[in-house]
């Protein structure tokens, strides 16, 4: 866009004098101008400003948004001055001196902070300044150290599980024939039995046949026969071992013995003394419960990730201390469509009986095992959602670094970020450590904080971006004063400069101005009437009065900007030297603001606080506030 108009007509289409365009043109590329040759570039040769035209040649605010990349890299580019010596006690770090010497409160000598301890002011809010701490105090606060180490682990996947009878591991008895019980040796569910205990006898019709037929092959010395029979009686539910009893007493036994097969306990009985069973009646079940299955839920997303083998820890809520590692025997090949979880089975040793079926387990799979650098989980602390660990330097002197949190693993966890294999981690007493390293690090920024804004000097690439807030406002009393609407894309490399200056001046006064300022600049981006527009100039101009009648008065009064107030109101506006233009009230009357000739502080009166009648926040003289209090 160009905004070359004819000489006698301003934006808004109105009749005007050539002179005064002239003077507002001027006034909105003087400023901007300032920036520009700030950083060279062949195309800004292009770029001229003719006093005795009423025209822009070129777009210079178009042209704003494609050098912002150029002046961020700038900035970010401008070295910081190195901080001057501090010195503290090491009993009460909260006192801060200039100068070496003794602590006022405990008669200590005062001891350096070093470099990074200094620059920790500087940094941005999540970093933090190293402490040094005297040996005797470590040993007060129990400092416990350890290493930062490359360690075997892989990502977790939790779940829960219940404990269930091993079915490899139990005996069914089954009545295959009519018959009646007798000599009864178990009675009751939980006897336990051995192998060969004898259970109980039974009498049934079919066996007294059979058996003799048995015994009269066997003296035929029919060897088909005699299988064949054999077999009928292993059908009809005599075991070998009474089969063999047979063999060897030849003569029938009207009640036949049957034992147990395993060890274990009585899981199930149906049979009492003299009671009769009919065909296919369950008699009893043996259970051996030395070895236990663990029937684990997990959920559809993770079971891709198990298979048989890999590996399991389980613990169990209601036995303390008790931790079992486990391998996974067989994933069930369904899933359950109501909790969308499948079915993973383990077998777990319980030689002494403590895992009983039916009680609960937690159950971590360990699945992509790699090598990761991991330090202690109690290692990791927490602020403002930032994770960090506290790193030993040595001779007592400790640094917290941000480290980002990945897998855990037992009492491990995966960390990257400003760690390395082999450094020295605190893991206990980091708490006390960086308790006393965050209270050095406010009492810095609260310095900081305290800084008159005469005192803060911006290099002139800094200076050079906040003068465009400093446009802004010039260019909306432009707009408003010559009748036309407002480009919001002209606003937003003003607006850009927060973000841009924030890191370098979050912890100073000038951070105040440009959060007001921003929010000004906002609401004149969407402001839609006049009067909004009008009170967007006049908060942006009260937000950046401090700066530029305490910070820089000589900057500006050397540009040949001007700020005036309106009497009525009390609101302040910028413009270039002249006539007043005021751009809330027709022709109204105006008060003109001359630039104060600023005295710097001296450093004692630097670390006090504003007076009572200034403004808290920015630290204005009382005149210059009252200028715009309305």
């Amino acid at each position: 866009m160009s905004f070359r108009l004819p000489a006698n007509v301003d934006r808004g289409g109105r009749a005007t004098s050539a002179p005064s365009s002239r003077r507002r043109r001027r006034t909105a590329a003087t400023i901007l101008a300032t920036a520009f040759f700030l950083v060279p570039d062949p195309a800004f040769d292009r770029l001229e400003m003719n006093s005795g035209t009423n025209t822009y040649a070129g777009d210079m605010r178009g042209s704003i948004a494609a050098y912002l990349p150029r002046w961020r890299d700038a900035f970010a580019a401008t070295p910081a001055k190195p901080a001057p010596a501090k010195w503290t006690c090491p009993m009460h770090p909260h006192y801060i001196a200039d100068d070496a010497g003794a602590c006022p409160i405990c008669g200590m000598d005062l001891v350096k902070l070093d470099g990074a301890a200094q620059a920790g002011g500087e940094a941005g809010a999540h970093q933090r300044a190293t402490v040094s701490i005297a040996p005797e105090t470590l040993q007060t606060m129990g400092v416990r150290i350890a290493k930062a180490e490359i360690s075997s682990f892989g990502r977790l996947i939790r779940s829960f599980g219940r404990i269930a009878e091993n079915e490899r591991a139990q005996t069914e008895m089954t009545a295959r024939t009519e018959a009646w019980i007798e000599d009864l040796r178990i009675r009751a569910v939980g006897d336990e039995v051995k192998t060969g205990d004898l259970l109980f006898t039974m009498y049934a019709p079919e066996f007294i046949v059979t058996q003799r037929d048995y015994l009269d092959s066997l003296k035929s010395r029919d060897r088909t026969r005699s299988q064949s029979i054999k077999t009928r009686l292993n059908a009809f539910g005599m075991q070998d071992r009474a089969i063999a009893q047979l063999e060897s007493s030849q003569t029938v036994m009207d009640f036949v013995p049957f034992y147990a097969d395993r060890n274990g306990k009585v899981a199930m009985i149906e049979l009492r003394p003299g009671s009769y069973v009919s065909r296919g009646t369950m008699l009893t079940r043996i259970q051996d419960y030395t070895e236990v299955w663990l029937m684990v839920s997990v959920s559809e997303k993770d079971l891709t990730f198990i298979q048989p083998g890999t590996p399991a820890r389980v613990t169990f809520p209601n036995i303390p201390g008790r931790e079992v590692f486990a391998k996974v025997e067989y994933v069930y090949p369904t899933v359950d469509p109501r909790t969308r979880t499948g079915q993973v089975r383990l077998v777990l040793d319980n030689a002494d009986g403590q895992l009983r079926p039916g009680a609960y387990a937690d159950v971590a799979f360990e699945v992509r095992t790699d090598q990761r650098l991991a330090v202690p989980s109690e290692a990791i602390l927490e602020s403002g959602g930032v994770r960090y660990v506290v790193a030993s330097l040595g001779d007592g002197r400790f640094e917290p670094r941000a480290v980002k949190t990945g897998l855990t693993s037992g009492r491990w966890t995966e960390v990257s970020g400003e760690i390395t294999a082999g450094e020295d981690i605190v893991v206990s007493g980091q708490f006390l450590i960086d308790s006393e390293s965050a209270l050095r690090e406010s009492f810095r920024k609260l310095e900081r904080l305290q800084l008159p804004l005469a005192m803060l000097k911006l290099e002139k690439t800094q200076l050079a971006m906040f003068d465009h807030i400093v446009d802004a406002a010039l260019y909306i009393h432009e707009a408003e004063t010559d009748g036309y609407d407002i480009d919001t894309k002209f606003l937003e490399p003003a607006i850009e400069i927060k973000t841009l200056m924030w890191p370098r001046f979050q912890h100073t006064k000038l951070a105040f101005v440009m959060q007001d300022a921003d929010a000004a600049l906002r609401k004149a981006k969407i402001a839609q009437t006049a009067s909004e527009r009008r009170a967007a100039l006049a908060a942006l101009v009260a937000a950046i009065e401090p700066w530029m009648r305490e910070g820089a008065p000589s900057h500006y009064a050397e540009k040949k900007v001007a700020m005036f107030k309106d009497t009525a109101s009390g609101r302040l506006w910028l413009q270039m030297a002249g006539k007043p233009l005021n751009p809330y009230a027709d022709e109204g009357p105006a008060q003109a603001m001359p630039w104060p000739q600023v005295k710097q502080p001296t450093a004692s009166e630097a670390g006090r606080a504003p007076d009572a009648g200034g403004d808290a926040r920015h630290g204005t003289a009382p005149a210059a506030t009252a200028a715009h209090r309305h």
